[in-house]
């Protein structure tokens, strides 16, 4: 009899047992439907685009990354990750991608996407390598830049509204990754302008402002295509950045036309000053004259004032023995 006692004790010891971890695990299980149901509001209700990528498709959008292209999370997962994407950008896109899968650390980046209709949009984005079902995933966290005061704020001059130069070393890299695969240059005209200085010292701060911004007006009427950028780095240099470029001929027809947009003296704000601007331009060209950003600036810098050094209104091309000049009278004049 102690016996059986001894088993039915264990027995119920064993059923209190079963009790108490099914009533964990129901409370468990309901902390866990909490969590995702919390989850899924949070990632609903961000400003920020969520997607999950896996491989080449996209298993998981937020409702704020599928209205960027004009649709629902459920249709989006359908389309094509790479047919989303600008196609002057997939390569820049592509390479972060694989960054990220290669354990480099998480770095914001800016490309393009096609939303219909021939729509494009600025996308500022950011990647993290995560796992699901014990495989590799990329997690995307993505703000669109086309509309609202976000991109005023962080990516343009605020006096001109040009590009400023965290938005120019983003679009150049985007320019060489582009470059590479297309097998064409890109052209980076460091602009600056001569005796800015006497302007300000003469007519005063707020003068040498409007000055600038007339400076930027003109800019944006000699440099037009899309895929170009102009940018203000500050004071008075501005940065030209031109892709697509196969000859070396199509960066002195841009010149030609930006001397001649100089050519006679600007107006100054409201009053009837006016004033003639001198310029002094250094180029310099990918891959030609370096390989990364930061080399073409560099070079690009160097060449302006070797422009400077000899003559208002002058432009040379960056060559680390010999720097050609030419005047703006296109005379083909060549100094060594």
């Amino acid at each position: 009899m102690s016996g059986q006692n001894a088993e039915q004790e264990k027995l119920n010891k064993l059923l209190d047992e079963n009790k108490r971890l099914q009533a964990q695990f129901a409370t468990t299980a309901k902390q866990v439907r909490e969590l995702n149901e919390f989850i899924q509001i949070m990632l609903n209700m961000s400003p920020f685009g969520t997607c999950i990528i896996q491989g080449d498709r996209i298993i998981f959008t937020n409702k704020t990354f599928a209205e960027v292209f004009g649709t629902t999370p459920g249709q989006i997962r359908k389309r094509s990750l790479w047919n989303m994407i600008f196609e002057e950008d997939l390569d820049l896109v592509k390479k972060n991608m694989n960054d990220i899968l290669q354990g480099e650390n998480p770095s914001f980046f800016i490309f393009r996407v096609t939303a219909g209709e021939d729509k494009i949009k600025w996308i500022l984005g950011a990647l993290a390598l995560i796992h699901m079902n014990e495989k590799q995933a990329v997690l995307g966290n993505f703000v669109d830049l086309t509309e609202g005061r976000v991109m005023q704020f962080a990516f343009t001059d605020p006096l001109t509204g040009l590009s400023n130069r965290k938005l120019l070393m983003d679009r150049l890299e985007q320019a060489i990754v582009s470059a590479k695969r297309r097998n064409d240059q890109v052209a980076v005209l460091f602009m600056d302008l001569d005796d800015f200085k006497k302007v300000n010292d003469t007519y005063g701060h707020k003068t040498g402002d409007q000055l600038l911004i007339e400076i930027a007006d003109r800019l944006r009427e000699v440099v037009r295509r899309e895929n170009d950028t102009i940018a203000r780095i500050g004071g008075d240099e501005f940065f030209i950045l031109l892709t697509g470029i196969s000859h070396e001929s199509q960066i002195e027809t841009v010149i030609d036309h930006l001397f001649e947009s100089f050519a006679e003296p600007l107006p100054v704000g409201e009053s009837s000053l006016k004033l003639k601007v001198n310029l002094s331009v250094g180029v310099a060209v990918y891959p030609l004259h370096g390989m990364d950003p930061d080399a073409l600036i560099r070079n690009a810098d160097s060449a302006m004032y070797r422009a400077k050094k000899i003559d208002k209104n002058r432009f040379c091309f960056y060559d680390p023995e010999r720097m050609s000049c030419e005047k703006d009278n296109r005379k083909k004049a060549r100094s060594s």
